[in-house]
């Protein structure tokens, strides 16, 4: 599908303002919610960049003027998009974390570390436009608003805490003490995300498709490649 033309993207920058009529808070919430779904199916459906702000409050049957009531204008838009997927993926972290935490040594070894590739895989399966974004909008762009956002998000986001519980399972023996924790944490994330920009440039020469099945057969691989990679190996084997 052609991408939009400026005209059909761009409308005026409005925020509420004491003239403007307000929308009741709940149904001011769901229409929000509303445009933040439309725009991630569409994104997911026929690219980021091909989805007309237009074309989005008509999946969310809103008018387009409600796009600049909630987000002021495209960039505002995609930014919430953003820290919508971010802050699913921060919360799923800390719950496995926390839920770790209270159950101890009663854990099998080594779950954790699979339910942590699962959560990455599958929240960039969710919103495989995502990675894109990240590319042209975060680290290609140095002054970029979203640029300096994310990294505000990320610090008190699910990086350090990730870092953290990795220390910890070195120390309880679970994983390689001869591993920086950092860099296990940058890994897991790396292997979630690289396929996904990958895909679309040699995906049809390797034959492999970025279909329903792909987070499927990613999240076994990552499973299995860190498990070799970061586990320690049992006290018998060494």
């Amino acid at each position: 599908m052609p991408t939009p033309t400026d005209a059909e993207n761009e409308l005026p920058t409005r925020r509420p303002g004491p003239g403007r009529p307000r929308l009741d808070e709940q149904d001011g919430g769901e229409v929000r919610e509303r445009l933040l779904e439309a725009a991630t199916a569409l994104a997911v459906e026929q690219g980021f960049e091909a989805s007309g702000l237009r074309e989005i409050a008509a999946r969310a049957q809103v008018s387009p003027a409600m796009i600049a009531y909630y987000f002021g204008d495209r960039e505002g838009l995609h930014e919430a998009m953003f820290q919508r997927a971010f802050d699913r993926l921060t919360e799923q972290v800390r719950t496995l974390i926390e839920q770790e935490r209270r159950e101890g040594d009663d854990q099998d070894e080594g779950d954790r570390l699979d339910e942590l590739v699962r959560i990455h895989v599958s929240a960039l399966a969710a919103d495989p436009w995502l990675p894109k974004l990240i590319v042209r909008d975060v680290l290609a762009s140095p002054e970029a608003p979203l640029r300096k956002r994310t990294a505000e998000w990320l610090a008190r986001g699910p990086i350090r805490p990730i870092v953290r519980w990795l220390e910890e399972e070195q120390t309880r023996g679970l994983l390689r003490a001869d591993l920086d924790p950092r860099l296990m944490a940058i890994s897991i994330a790396s292997l979630s995300v690289f396929p996904f920009l990958m895909l679309p440039l040699a995906g049809e020469q390797l034959g492999i498709e970025l279909d329903d099945a792909f987070a499927a057969r990613l999240i076994e691989h990552n499973q299995r490649l860190l498990a070799r990679g970061l586990r320690a190996r049992p006290k018998e084997d060494r």
